[in-house]
């Protein structure tokens, strides 16, 4: 079922979860639906061509994972468990809805948005799936207009809890089915809040699933972990050279990587064995490069001076021609020119 066009939703029923989570707002109440929500064709219609249809077809691919949990109490597979119950008896939709929609405030980490849940059984162009969806209230206005010609007067409401539009900020998506071989829960999810990345309690606490490819994970892995042990514990003179070498290998036509080969290839003799130490283990093996989740970090150079106070931010090649040098002798950063533009701005990021 590689294809996900054609999106048909079937039975539906929809909940409210509030904000927060079981852990910050334990008093708050998910509110349950007891029957199947009817949805007319503007609503139907709605859904699928502005929430579904132009998202799903590109979400990312994922698993359900091998394991059942961990120490946390939740039920790591719970979700696709069900999922393959609904898709053998779509009856057993709303009860088994209400309890992903408790499952899923149970979830969620500190200050979640509020939202409604929407599950429903539907179809796609590969067969059967289960649609499950969280989208957050929006305010609105309605406006109204009585009398005739000449003598119009308007009524104007404002709705409180207008479901979801056109421009709901929140909502996350995501569509499973069966794979046929093996009989894996498997399917596309779309966290729009995140952009390319994605809600961790989301995706694993409570889809309990994992990305089916992992290419994307180990690239950011790498760089997030190296980056946390150069500005940890390598001495400051070598912090820049080894951070422009690990955002070129970055930016590089390669289309593998390797943890290994970046230390020998970029990390002096006496810094090694604790920088081989400092990586995911499985990030030290040769593995695709994908970029996907790290675009907005690479490209350049971010410097933070003063405890996060003062932020000076430069291209690589401004770092490679020497336009921005660090002096770690006088422990200062030199920058070399004049302004061209001096604008307002927020303050740097701490």
């Amino acid at each position: 079922m590689a294809e996900v066009g054609d999106i048909r939703l079937g039975d539906t029923m929809v909940h409210e979860i509030p904000r927060g989570s079981k852990t910050t707002n334990p008093d708050l109440p998910v509110i349950l639906s007891n029957d199947l929500t009817p949805l007319d064709a503007d609503t139907d219609r709605f859904i699928r061509d502005q929430m579904l249809a132009p998202f799903i077809p590109t979400g990312r691919d994922i698993i359900a994972l091998p394991d059942g949990g961990d120490d946390s109490g939740l039920e790591f597979e719970l979700v696709p468990r069900l999922v393959k119950e609904l898709l053998g008896d779509t009856a057993l939709l709303p009860g088994h809805s209400r309890v992903i929609a408790e499952h899923m405030f149970d979830s969620q980490r500190g200050a979640a948005s509020a939202g409604i849940f929407v599950a429903s059984v539907g179809t796609c162009s590969g067969g059967p799936c289960v649609i499950v969806m969280k989208a957050e209230h929006q305010e609105g206005v309605r406006m109204r207009h009585h009398g005739q010609p000449g003598q119009v007067s308007f009524d104007v409401e404002h709705i409180s809890e207008l479901i979801v539009g056109k421009n709901s900020r929140v909502y996350k998506i995501a569509m499973l089915w069966v794979r046929g071989f093996d009989g894996a829960v498997i399917g596309k999810m779309v966290d729009k809040q995140n952009g390319v990345g994605y809600a961790d309690y989301f995706l694993h606490r409570f889809l309990g699933m994992q990305l089916m490819f992992d290419a994307e994970k180990l690239t950011k892995d790498l760089l997030e972990s190296a980056t946390r042990h150069i500005n940890a514990h390598v001495d400051p003179e070598k912090k820049t050279r080894y951070t422009r070498a690990l955002v070129a290998l970055m930016e590089s036509p390669e289309d593998k990587l390797s943890g290994m080969q970046f230390i020998t290839r970029f990390i002096d003799a006496e810094d090694r064995d604790d920088f081989e130490a400092a990586l995911p283990a499985e990030t030290l093996r040769e593995f695709s490069k994908d970029v996907t989740l790290v675009k907005s970090r690479i490209g350049g150079l971010v410097f933070d001076l003063q405890d996060g106070a003062v932020q000076v931010k430069a291209t690589s090649e401004a770092v490679a021609n020497g336009d921005v040098e660090v002096d770690a002798t006088h422990k200062r950063v030199v920058i070399k020119g004049v302004p061209d533009n001096i604008s307002p701005s927020g303050p740097p990021k701490r």
